[in-house]
């Protein structure tokens, strides 16, 4: 499978099977509304932590997502303290897993906090 290969494939079950999310990243301290680069509607598989992941400051509110770099390219790299609009609620990406093969990022795997 090549890298083009795995990202289709996961486009395909994030849109089948995906919640949708916002993506986006504060650009000021301040403001009404605070200024953002935002991505919004990323289909994303958002799951609960499993009781294995409760290390930290990672407790049952967290949940794990995974996203495609298809739509992000504004945005990546994401990083901690990046934000998710989750079903309404603004969230913090705590941990960043990124998935890549030969050298082609493939996949985002994330814990989000809040």
């Amino acid at each position: 499978m090549t890298p083009a290969e795995a990202i289709a494939s996961l486009d395909r079950q994030l849109a089948e099977h995906g919640a949708r999310v916002s993506v986006y990243r504060y650009t000021a301290t301040t403001g009404n509304p605070r200024p953002k680069d935002e991505v919004a509607n990323v289909p994303a598989f958002v799951r609960a932590v499993g009781a294995d992941e409760l290390v930290g400051n990672i407790d049952q509110t967290a949940v794990n997502v995974v996203l495609s770099p298809t739509l992000l390219a504004s945005l990546l790299p994401l990083k901690k303290g990046d934000k998710l609009l989750i079903d309404g609620k603004e969230r913090n990406i705590e941990l960043v897993k990124p998935i890549s093969m030969q050298t082609t990022l493939v996949r985002i795997n994330l814990v989000v906090i809040g």
